[in-house]
């Protein structure tokens, strides 16, 4: 009965040591794994400053694009009132002069009498 129990306790010596290799090597693929785990974290870090950068120059891309529409626009409404204002003073020119063709009338050559 010796040697049975000598076999028992061999195989659960064994059994033992099986279960601690394979302690062994899911503590190294957790270590793989947390490693991965922070190249991930970093990467993700990166990209997001990366985007906030891309978000800071889309704004300012923007803010350019608009500040240079409204430019555009402000330049097209001033030429416009402009020869609007030309044109303007030739019609009121040309107006005078036929006004002031017409004979006077009595009360505008000084008439209080």
């Amino acid at each position: 009965m010796a040697l049975s129990d000598f076999a028992k306790v061999w195989a659960f010596a064994r059994k033992v040591e099986d279960l601690l290799g394979l302690q062994t090597e899911v503590r190294q693929a957790l270590q793989i794994i947390d490693q991965r785990l922070k190249a991930l974290e970093d990467r993700m870090i990166r990209l997001e400053a990366d985007q906030s950068q891309i978000i800071t120059e889309a704004r300012s891309a923007a803010t350019a694009a608009v500040t240079q529409i409204a430019g555009t626009v402000l330049s097209d409404a001033v030429t416009r009132i402009t020869r609007l204002e030309g044109r303007a003073d030739q019609l009121e020119q040309q107006r005078l002069p036929s006004s002031q063709l017409q004979a006077p009338t009595a009360e505008e050559e000084g008439g209080c009498a």
